[in-house]
């Protein structure tokens, strides 16, 4: 089965840059480098954007439009992915716009409030945090992986770290969020009550965070795992997300990726 490459994420980001996110479908769980591609028309032609091809430690990639793509023209994005055999197996994604397919003003007010809460977060109420995304593609660990039950057979694996890829994270990024203070409830099972603490962390909506990607709070060395995660919008416009997360134990496999937690 051939692998698959999706964009999950196409925003403006003030005041020029682009911001592209992508996932995909890697059957054969091989290493692959990525070419960003450009176009003011969804049929092309398309130009090659990326300087140089983008590992698959990443995920994402800020592009610098040309001045005649902004507010009032469409940038389209293709994402091809190269495998290590060569070019002539690589997987393109669909293309993806920049912009809603709604009123050009949805993406001028969205763009506005992105801006407004990433000042917010940086100048009043926020905390600067490394964030760790999740690997769900790319190669499998050669220590614990499994490939005939496709399960992973150690769950503190220095290798992937329990994830079952190689490297268990993409390459970190920093953000900046506004963290709320735990709410503390009970739970009741076989052992008795037990208490559960849940942390509130308000970031832009991107990069797009999914359950058991990990937060690292860059003060303390803190680091929490993302237990759910709730879209806000604005006019039907996602401008931040709120995430449910819980402070992990110091003896999990997240505390042995090593960070450069420097200001």
């Amino acid at each position: 089965m051939a692998a698959k490459i999706t964009i999950t994420r196409v925003l403006p980001v003030y005041p020029h840059e682009v911001f592209i996110q992508w996932t995909m479908e890697n059957p054969d769980n091989t290493p692959y480098t990525f070419k960003i591609f450009r176009s003011g028309s969804p049929t092309g032609p398309f130009e090659q954007v990326s300087e140089e091809e983008v590992r698959d430690n990443n995920f994402f990639y800020m592009d610098q439009p040309v001045p005649q793509l902004n507010l009032t023209n469409r940038a389209w994005y293709i994402v091809q992915a190269i495998p290590e055999t060569g070019p002539d197996n690589a997987a393109a994604s669909a293309p993806q716009t920049v912009f809603h397919q709604e009123d050009k003003w949805r993406g001028r007010i969205g763009r506005k409030a992105r801006r407004d809460l990433d000042i917010q977060l940086r100048k009043l109420n926020g905390v600067k945090l490394v964030a760790l995304k999740r690997k769900r593609f790319g190669t499998r660990c050669s220590v614990c992986y499994n490939p005939r039950t496709k399960d992973v057979v150690l769950s503190s694996c220095g290798k992937c770290y329990g994830t079952s890829f190689d490297g268990g994270y993409h390459d970190p990024v920093t953000i900046w969020a506004k963290l709320d203070p735990a709410v503390v409830s009970q739970r009741a099972d076989n052992t008795g009550l037990t208490d559960s603490a849940m942390f509130s962390a308000t970031m832009l909506d991107y990069p797009l965070m999914e359950p058991e990607d990990v937060l690292v709070e860059m003060r303390t060395n803190r680091r929490f795992i993302v237990r759910q995660k709730i879209p806000t919008e604005s006019s039907r416009i996602t401008v931040h997300q709120d995430l449910q997360i819980s402070e992990l134990s110091r003896a999990d496999a997240a505390y042995a990726v090593e960070l450069d937690l420097t200001e």
